[in-house]
C-alpha cells in the first residue's frame, strides 16, 4: 500500500482497504506506525484500534518485532 493513499485516505477506510487486500492486523499496524516514536504510536492507537477489534495493548503488542 502506498503512503499515497494512507496521507489522503480516513483511517477507517484505509483499514478498510488494507483488509480487503488481505492484510493481517500484524502487517496493518505496522504499515500504519511505521516510523513513529512509542508516545506518536500510543496516541495513534486509541484511534485506530477500535476499528481493528482490538484494544490499545493489543495494537501496541502487535507493533512489536517478536
Amino acid at each position: 500500500m502506498s503512503d499515497e493513499i494512507l496521507r489522503y485516505t480516513d483511517l477507517a477506510a484505509a483499514i478498510q482497504l488494507a483488509k480487503s487486500a488481505g492484510m493481517t492486523a500484524r502487517e496493518i499496524v505496522r504499515e500504519l506506525t511505521r516510523g513513529m516514536t512509542y508516545q506518536e504510536t500510543l496516541k495513534f492507537a486509541k484511534r485506530a484500534a477500535p476499528l481493528l477489534d482490538l484494544n490499545v495493548v493489543e495494537f501496541m503488542r502487535l507493533r512489536k518485532n517478536e
